[in-house]
């Protein structure tokens, strides 16, 4: 059941942005996969770190597939980006630590072979040496963020979010936390 949620929201999302069957059928495949896994570790009763890292990677793959493609409808030079295939870390499932010299490399490379003037890719999800799909853990799209711009070695890096900005405390365990006005890079 569940499954079939996030399948119907996705496809929803592709009607809302006037994508097409192409495009339908790209996100169709990943959702397909996403499926196979799933069920595939329901049957064996197994669900790991790493298995969790597999299943939870889909959220930012789907969704930065499906605005990419909304976004070449009105850019076409506009171009998405695996992360996974860029950014290597250790084998820390659910919060695993970056090899940035590795990581660096597979940036500046990537980006000097296709050097389009908008480039959307997920955050949050990344790879081990080995292969193996991992996360960042938590803020991970944030550093991912991170990661890119200072691989590029970018003059300005602005990440626009949902929420009122950092907290005194993680206002989820820290009822009286609340969010500080200014900030210097230093403090944060």
């Amino acid at each position: 059941e569940t499954l079939s949620q996030i399948r119907n929201r996705h496809l929803e999302l592709l009607r809302d942005f006037n994508l097409d069957t192409q495009d339908e059928k790209d996100v169709t495949v990943i959702l397909d996969l996403l499926d196979l896994i799933v069920l595939g570790l329901f049957a064996i009763g197994e669900f790991s770190v790493m298995s969790r890292d597999k299943v939870l990677s889909f959220g930012e793959w789907l969704s930065s597939v499906i605005i990419s493609k909304a976004l070449q409808k009105q850019a076409p030079e506009a171009q998405w980006a695996d992360s996974r295939e860029l950014i290597v870390t250790d084998e820390e499932f659910t919060c695993a630590g970056l090899m940035i010299d590795e990581t660096k490399i597979q940036i500046r490379e990537f980006f000097k072979a296709n050097p389009a003037p908008i480039t959307i890719m997920p955050g949050f999800i990344s790879r081990s040496r080995s292969g193996h799909i991992t996360t960042l853990g938590r803020g991970g799209s944030d550093y991912t963020a991170a990661i890119v711009a200072a691989s590029l070695e970018a003059s300005e890096l602005q990440i626009w979010t949902d929420v009122s900005g950092m907290y005194t405390a993680h206002p989820k365990w820290v009822k009286q936390a609340f969010p500080i006005a200014e900030l210097s890079y230093q403090e944060a």
